[in-house]
């Protein structure tokens, strides 16, 4: 079980405040996150890349919520962007526009304007149509924007085929040969300032290898092309969520990285766009036991969450560690599949978990789920989505209320 959620006199515990006495308090689910880890995990990832001085822009899209985004900002932290909506939640935060950086693969004309008129920092470009509607727009406005090409350098990590995105064959980025044919001409953008490179090439990537390569492409580009000085080296940084997986620590995965850019930290500025590094370990879903089932010879326990608040095991087939909140008795344990309400054969968030005997009212917690949890959740079967709450120097904050019925038609037109 990884900290900060450990067993405290007989039940599971957030930094010390018991995780059923959260529940009592806002109800299930719930997410409950961990401020202290969110910080340690900051730091660590800054120490570890310290020789390159990057500015971290922490993936929004891994956890919108303001007041954690707040808290990394307080941390030194700039954002990494893939919608107007987050832009709307990294301002929200009380980031500096110069801080943000404006990625993904297919932003609209509205989003683009919005992102000139906040004016970020950094519009990290991934097609030719795109560049040349940035351009139209900044040059209708009077303004400039600057702008790093997301190379596609087409280097596959040895990941999950859902979240590699450096293949030749990815939706995402530049091929090389079209980055270099833009810049050749790139008097046809005159209210463009090329400056920067990004890459990301996916996440959880097991170890740094394939990062480097990648960018030792990236690099050679960097030479071709004049007038650039940022290098936005992405994220995917690996989080372990089994006992048994066998990722390196930060320290370790950063190390190489940073040894083939140490001699290009004069002329480079870095960015870093870590999402699930920083905020993984720190979140847990807390959920109610419903009904427990006798199939086929097996134990299923039916719980109040599902996909629909924790999409990554339906989508990815994603492991989460699944744990009672009562601490169970020695030797107490049998397996079980632990299932949602939801009405889709899919969802489930765990098979052959060993779990304790359960009955209705009993709760379990779902383990790293601070990143592509709530952000991935929906109202899929007219279900609300969860309370979330903050753990921070024994007090327990509120960060977002549970949606009710009500919200669920509150945005309709009125019936006819």
């Amino acid at each position: 079980m990884s900290l900060p959620f450990a067993y405290h006199a007989g039940q599971l515990a957030c930094d010390g405040r018991p995780l059923a006495e959260l529940a009592r308090a806002h109800g299930t689910p719930l997410y409950v996150y961990s401020a202290a880890a969110l910080r340690e995990n900051y730091r660590r990832l800054a120490a570890a890349f310290a020789p390159l001085d990057p500015l971290i822009c922490f993936a929004v899209k891994s956890n919108a919520n303001v007041s954690l985004l707040r808290r990394l900002r307080e941390l030194g932290a700039g954002f990494d962007i893939v919608s107007g909506g987050e832009l709307h939640c990294a301002l929200a935060a009380g980031s500096e526009p110069d801080r943000i950086v404006f990625a993904g693969v297919g932003k609209t004309d509205a989003e683009l304007a919005a992102g000139l008129e906040a004016r970020v920092g950094w519009f990290n470009v991934e097609s030719a149509d795109e560049l040349a509607r940035l351009n139209a727009l900044a040059a209708a406005r009077g303004g400039r924007a600057r702008v790093a090409f997301r190379l596609n350098p087409d280097v596959e990590p040895d990941t999950h085929h859902h979240i590699r995105t450096g293949g030749g064959r990815s939706k995402f980025g530049l091929p090389l040969a079209e980055a270099r044919a833009l810049a050749a001409r790139w008097g046809d953008f005159p209210a463009l300032d090329l400056r920067g490179v990004h890459i990301h090439i996916g996440s959880q990537v097991a170890d740094a290898g394939a990062t480097v390569r990648a960018l030792q492409v990236t690099l050679d580009f960097i030479q071709a092309v004049p007038g650039l000085d940022t290098l936005d080296i992405g994220g995917g940084f690996p989080v372990p969520y089994r006992a048994t997986d066998d990722y390196p620590p930060i320290e370790a995965f950063a190390a190489p990285i940073v040894e083939l850019l140490r001699p290009w930290a004069g002329r480079l500025h870095f960015h870093l766009e870590p999402g699930r590094y920083l905020v993984c370990t720190a979140g847990a879903l807390v959920t109610t036991v419903q009904a427990v089932k006798q199939m086929a010879g097996g134990r299923i326990v039916i719980v109040d969450t599902g996909m629909h608040h924790l999409l990554r095991p339906a989508l990815y087939d994603a492991y989460h560690e699944i744990v009672a909140v009562a601490e169970p008795a020695p030797g107490a344990l049998a397996p079980a599949d632990v299932a949602g309400p939801i009405c889709e054969s899919s969802d489930f968030l765990g098979h052959d978990r060993q779990l304790p005997a359960l009955r209705p009212g009993d709760q379990l917690a779902v383990l790293n789920a601070g990143a592509y949890g709530y952000s991935m959740a929906s109202n899929y079967n007219a279900q609300p989505r969860p309370a979330e709450v903050l753990v921070e120097a024994g007090e327990v904050r509120l960060i977002r209320q549970r949606e009710t019925w009500a919200d669920l038609t509150r945005l309709d037109a009125p019936a006819v």
